[in-house]
């Protein structure tokens, strides 16, 4: 069964996250690439995008965040910059077969992501 979640988020508030938050929302490797912008706005987006893409899949599996944990959803590039969204952890045991779809977009003020699960168990 095809599920859609989509979500928006203010990129400025991005920039006003404590580093325990960010530990908190963002996977490790999210963190460290984020790391690698020298500026601030990119770097906001690029965290924005990210926040946005945990936020839709979690709507779209209509479990906000009881059964997923952010920082276990894991957004990454692949070499062409299609955005590509796995799970590790405790979420990937909580949903094994998953597989999805994803689109991230920014315009500042807003970054938005668009999440749709083709298959999901549990």
């Amino acid at each position: 069964m095809n599920k859609i979640g989509v979500d928006i988020v203010n990129i400025s508030r991005m920039t006003k996250l404590s580093e325990a938050t960010k530990k908190g929302i963002f996977n490790k490797a999210e963190i460290e690439r984020s790391n690698t912008f020298t500026s601030s706005q990119a770097k906001a987006e690029y965290l924005a995008g990210r926040f946005a893409a945990k936020e839709a899949l979690a709507k779209a599996l209509g479990v906000a965040f009881t059964k997923l944990k952010p920082s276990e959803i894991v957004v990454t590039n692949l070499d062409s910059g299609k955005p590509v969204l796995n799970l590790e952890g405790q979420s990937k045991e909580n949903f094994p077969t998953l597989k999805c779809e994803i689109s991230i977009s920014h315009d500042s003020p807003s970054a938005i992501a668009v999440v749709l699960v083709e298959e999901m168990n549990g």
